[in-house]
């Protein structure tokens, strides 16, 4: 008798798994193009195009895992650097939010919160649904005359019957000088994947927080019912194996982040338990937010030579507990 497979139950393999082009027509959204994922192993995910190829939303089987803000989706058509303004303006939080990519973290009165990369629209993107998984691909680049010209070949692979998602950057120098170059994965969750109830496990040889004052280890593995206006928290980390889990009683979800700690050197934790911003940012990155001018004194900032290219990754296993 002949083995039947999944494919012989549907009209359209669309049924179960599929990726729509769609573009905004509401509000500040109004224009942005993005990729909408779903998949045969529950994922819903949005990956906006026109946003660096950075991913506003992802739930699991109607479980919303992301935070979002105050701003809801915005084009990157709204954006102007101003300081911090400009950035939190165009805000959504999301999934993950990219900083870079010749600076990132604090502003100063040159450069602006974060840098400008994830208010860039991609460009020569495209997607592929392939045997085992859903491939969406695309490259953003950071550019000025007679200045930097960095640019980010981006890989998202999208598991179609496992909660797998891995982000694979190849970072590259266009130029003819060497330059320096600072990258965030700006990766955050939220309510119901967040509670107070749920849980963050790594393995820290060194806890600091923004001063770069030592700090203990429930003051950055505690969540707290939320507060109104109680303030924000940095802090960073050196880890000994460059990953994190988070634990989700309230989902039942788990989550195992991997990243490649030779790249992304410093997890960056922003811990926010307000009322109606209740967030958990979980961000490697290749230095601290405290940003471009801090990274300089300290000699901290890395540098791409003309024609280099540099890797990054990051890899997310979710896993249903039984």
């Amino acid at each position: 008798m002949k083995n039947i497979s999944e494919t012989d139950f549907v009209g359209n393999p669309a049924q179960l798994n599929s990726v729509k082009y769609i573009q905004f027509l509401e509000g500040k959204a109004t224009g942005m193009k993005a990729y909408e994922v779903v998949t045969a192993g529950g994922f819903s995910i949005t990956i906006a195009i026109d946003r660096g190829l950075d991913i506003p939303e992802l739930s699991i089987k109607g479980k919303n895992i992301s935070f979002l803000s105050s701003t809801g989706l915005v084009n990157s058509t709204y954006f102007t650097e101003d300081g911090d303004t400009g950035f939190m303006k165009n805000f959504n939080v999301g999934f993950l939010t990219t900083g870079g990519l010749a600076y990132m973290g604090k502003s100063n009165k040159n450069k602006g919160l974060h840098g400008t990369i994830s208010n860039t629209p991609a460009y020569n993107y495209f997607y592929k649904i392939l045997d085992k998984e859903i491939k969406v691909c695309g490259n953003v680049k950071e550019s000025v005359m007679f200045g930097t010209n960095l640019s980010i070949y981006r890989e998202i692979t999208i598991s179609k019957n496992e909660l797998v998602i891995n982000i694979h950057d190849t970072l590259f120098n266009n130029g003819d000088e060497s330059l320096p170059y600072m990258l965030l994965y700006h990766n955050n969750y939220g309510y119901p994947f967040l509670t107070p109830k749920t849980t963050l496990c790594f393995n820290a040889t060194k806890s600091l927080t923004r001063s770069y004052q030592d700090t203990e280890a429930k003051d950055f593995l505690d969540l707290n019912d939320p507060k109104s206006k109680r303030p924000e928290q940095v802090f960073f980390h050196k880890l000994k194996n460059p990953e994190f889990t988070i634990n989700s009683p309230n989902t039942n979800l788990s989550l195992k982040v991997k990243y490649s700690g030779d790249t992304l050197p410093v997890l960056n934790e922003w811990k926010l338990e307000r009322m109606k911003n209740f967030v958990l940012g979980m961000e490697p990155g290749t230095n601290d937010v405290n940003g471009f001018e801090n990274a300089q004194k300290n000699n901290h900032l890395k540098v791409i030579s003309p024609n280099e290219r540099i890797e990054f990754n990051i890899n997310f296993n979710f896993k249903e507990n039984k």
